[in-house]
């Protein structure tokens, strides 16, 4: 009985997650020719519908890889709905991450660098051949912002003259937070905070910015979760919390192919997820706690209540047999079939979503595929990687032939926020947004979770 109501749970769950993804997909994919073209004129967004003359403003300038500037967008819109101010979002790098550099370079570089040919992309921007500036909105999904009235622009352009020429704030109306260092100020809502400042090199009290009588705060670097200290606004951390679940992808493709997996896998809530990064530094020594992880996890949701040993090894045997064989297709099949009973399944047969930066993860990971038989990553569906790539999946097509790999990634991180519980790698940011998001999924859909 208590199988049955997970099931039923859990497909009404997948019922309404569908026909809501449609929709917004369906939406999305009507302008989806437009998503990548630079706009010709600043997005303004007033809440009240009005725009005001006096308007005061922040901004910042982002570094790293995407989910570092997401860390950087979301305390850009926790500090402009504490100062009332609109913010002035910053086109977002959509390709490999740039590096941190110190104000005003980090401005000069967004500035000049993508306006370079390929070839003189050379010295100071050399790290900017595979910089893809895109507007936040082509990537995330802002109708939060909307619904908490925090008013915003999206720029077009990170030439330095933008702010003169399209905005008319001048230099002496601008107040420029110095940034030396790549940690270089902490911001404190309260002046009796005693947190130190551990890693950043000196404090700014929230306060002290809302007495700025300049029309625009200018922020080098806003990365970092501990880059905001709220002891006493219980509101602004309500509000950084809110914003990590909410700010999710709302690219059409993104939402298409996410769709699609999901489904596949049986619909949300019906697989565990994880992300395993593998590709670099310290990523690589943890791989093996990662995986330790899912298995103790696995093994704590089983039950004693288990199918026979010998049935079970005679299943894992022939799922085996059709990995070996390259026959994903019938392989996803026969798993998702078996996960109707899954309270009695050995650990070993439950259905599992990995993300992972691993290049052919069947091949270069063979030993995890052998444990867990049921488990797929996004290369076990290649029609959706083909359709991304080429942009099959939108009107788009000669624009996402470009940006489609970009893409890859973010679906992988979608799919992986659907399963029943998450386990992710330690001291990503990439983990850190798929568990915000897994977690919001559950909040909305508890009868999915695990028991």
């Amino acid at each position: 009985m208590r199988s049955y109501k997970l099931m039923l749970s859990a497909g009404l769950a997948a019922i309404s997650f569908l026909l809501t993804l449609a929709y917004l997909s369906r939406e999305r994919l009507t302008n989806a020719q437009h998503i990548w073209e630079p706009r010709r004129r600043p997005l303004l967004f007033f809440p009240d519908n009005n725009s005001n003359t006096n308007e005061k403003y922040i901004t910042f300038y982002p570094h790293s890889g995407l989910h570092n500037q997401r860390l950087g967008l979301l305390n850009a819109m926790v500090l402009a709905k504490a100062l009332d101010r609109t913010l002035i979002l910053p086109q977002i790098n959509l390709g490999k991450g740039v590096y941190w550099w110190e104000s005003p370079l980090l401005a000069q570089k967004l500035s000049d660098c993508p306006e370079l040919p390929l070839s003189e992309r050379k010295g100071l921007c050399a790290d900017y051949r595979k910089y893809i500036p895109v507007p936040v909105s082509s990537v995330f999904d802002l109708s939060v912002l909307n619904r908490l009235g925090i008013r915003y622009i999206e720029r077009d352009s990170m030439h330095t003259s933008y702010l003169s020429e399209r905005l008319g704030i001048h230099d002496d109306e601008i107040y420029h937070v110095s940034d030396h260092k790549r940690f270089s100020y902490r911001i404190y809502d309260n002046v009796n905070s005693t947190d130190p400042l551990n890693q950043f090199k000196y404090r700014i009290n929230l306060q002290e910015l809302e007495a700025r009588p300049e029309q625009l705060i200018e922020f080098g670097s806003l990365f970092g979760t501990p880059r905001l200290v709220l002891d006493v606004r219980n509101d602004l951390y309500w509000l950084r919390e809110h914003l990590s679940g909410e700010l999710g992808f709302g690219n059409p493709t993104v939402i298409h192919q996410t769709l699609n997996v999901v489904g596949r896998l049986g619909g949300p809530g019906n697989f565990v997820s994880v992300h395993l990064r593998t590709g670099d530094g310290v990523f690589k020594v943890t791989m093996a706690r990662t995986m330790d992880k899912v298995r103790q996890t696995l093994e704590r949701y089983s039950t004693q209540h288990r199918l026979h040993h010998e049935q079970e090894y005679a299943i894992m045997a022939r799922l085996q047999a059709l990995a070996h064989e390259g026959q994903t297709a019938n392989l996803l099949n026969e798993c998702t079939a078996i996960q109707h009973q899954r309270d009695m399944l050995h650990p070993r047969l439950r259905l599992i979503f990995m993300a992972t930066d691993t290049a052919q993860p069947r091949h270069t990971l063979p030993e995890l595929f052998e444990e867990f038989v049921c488990m797929f990553t996004l290369p076990d569906f290649p029609d959706v990687i083909q359709d991304t790539v080429a942009g099959a999946s939108t009107p788009a097509r000669e624009q996402n032939d470009h940006y489609g790999p970009l893409l890859l990634p973010l679906i992988d991180a979608e799919v992986a926020s659907h399963g029943s519980f998450f386990v992710g790698t330690r001291k990503s940011t990439f983990s850190k947004y798929i568990q915000y998001r897994n977690r919001r999924f559950l909040s909305y859909y508890p009868a999915v979770a695990e028991p």
